[in-house]
């Protein structure tokens, strides 16, 4: 049995199991259910976006029945042209662990853009931060994390779109926004690259949006299937832990 580690506890999220149970409890809001099919939320540590994150993951229900539940982000640790599944059995967290569903990893690495990786996935913590969500709320769907590099749109949307089509799938992009500007101009930059996101535009740039490859391609599938995205939350880390000098955008949207 081949098991990922947790790479970024005690880094991204507390180490401790009663601690992140805890910090989960607090950035969970109390929505009522509306079973979305997709959420786009923020990867940053969970004192700057776990709130935001929240607020979509605050719509799943606590032990929610899912077949599968796939992530989709981008890569900051390994260079990476096309899109790698790993090769691991289960990933863990402090919470325990979650098994990786071969049978759906099987069938994406059909597609030529797939790799099977675990190079890509060690270190990586886009995908590994959104798993305590799922934990929290007693979702034991297996997962099937996808890390996305250089790749074009209609690859990804490729990819996407039967997923979507899946009767009892849930899908996360996982993705910030801008990058280390002045408060003032993060707000403009996002509040642009918001407008994209919410017409389902695939067109979004690196610097708008650090996991645009996935971003775009989910877009693109999304406006094919012409299903509805809805903002929860759009701010930065100016807004979570004060310091406007050099902020990192967040953004959290939900599809059905």
């Amino acid at each position: 049995m081949s098991i990922r580690p947790a790479a970024v506890a005690g880094l991204f999220y507390p180490q401790t199991k009663t601690d992140l149970y805890h910090l989960l409890s607090e950035m969970l809001p109390q929505h009522s259910p509306t079973h979305p099919k997709a959420l786009i939320v923020p990867h940053a540590g969970y004192i700057y976006s776990g709130p935001i994150a929240g607020q979509g993951y605050g719509l799943l229900k606590k032990g929610e029945s899912f077949d599968r539940v796939y992530l989709f982000g981008p890569n900051h640790r390994v260079p990476l042209d096309g899109c790698a599944v790993p090769e691991s059995e289960f990933f863990s967290t402090p919470l325990g662990e979650l098994p990786v569903d071969q049978k759906a990893i099987a069938s994406l690495l059909r597609f030529p853009a797939v790799i099977a990786s675990d190079e890509v996935h060690a270190e990586e913590h886009c995908l590994e931060v959104q798993l305590p969500f799922l934990q929290y709320l007693q979702i034991s769907a297996p997962i099937v994390p996808v890390v996305v590099g250089e790749c074009p749109a209609s690859v990804v949307a490729d990819i996407i779109e039967p997923i979507l089509a899946e009767p009892k799938t849930l899908v996360i992009i996982s993705t910030d926004l801008s990058h280390f500007h002045t408060y003032e101009n993060a707000l403009q930059i996002d509040a642009h690259t918001d407008l994209k996101i919410m017409n389902a535009d695939h067109d979004i740039k690196p610097t708008e949006a650090c996991g645009c490859h996935a971003l775009n391609g989910f877009l693109l599938a999304v406006k094919r299937q012409s299903m509805v995205i809805i903002k929860m939350a759009l701010g930065n880390s100016g807004d979570t832990v004060g310091d406007k000098n050099r902020v990192v955008g967040y953004g959290c949207y939900v599809v059905y």
